[in-house]
């Protein structure tokens, strides 16, 4: 099975440790309601971040990812946890899911890389959703703003 490093997290660590107050307002509401969506910048068909570090307090999350459907070509994403064991490796077109399970160590930061088959430049638009006992949504069903739940 897949494993991804998440923490109440998952959104809050794909922050950039460069993170503005409005990009930090936008993971907190995508944690209330069981995810979001991520924009990275892809340079030249790459991308690199580093997310800022967390405390985890040892939480199992499950979840999905997604990469927008609009986007094209194939997209490799690597995922480790500098704190603990979890990462991901996943060669993804847009619109697979990719599930997630994952137990968090005290603290988790996330390195994560991202190689596009097309070497342009673009923004990356990834679904990351998390599941609640209290919700009953699948999260790898994203919540598209423009057009409500496809």
């Amino acid at each position: 099975m897949r494993t991804l490093l998440a923490a109440a997290t998952v959104l809050g660590l794909l922050l950039p440790s460069t993170g503005s107050a409005q990009g930090i307002a936008e993971v907190m509401e995508a944690i209330r309601v069981g995810g979001g969506w991520i924009s990275l910048p892809v340079e030249g068909g790459r991308a690199k971040m580093t997310t800022m570090t967390l405390p985890s307090a040892g939480r199992t999350l499950r979840g999905c990812l997604e990469i927008w459907p609009g986007h094209t070509g194939r997209w490799l994403v690597k995922v480790r946890d500098t704190y603990g064991n979890g990462r991901i490796e996943a060669d993804a077109r847009p619109a697979d899911d990719i599930p997630f399970t994952y137990t968090t160590g005290m603290m988790a930061q996330l390195d994560v890389e991202v190689q596009w088959s097309e070497p342009r430049d673009t923004t990356l638009m990834v679904w990351v959703g998390l599941h609640s006992p209290r919700r009953d949504r699948d999260p790898c069903e994203p919540v598209y703003p423009e057009a409500g739940n496809r």
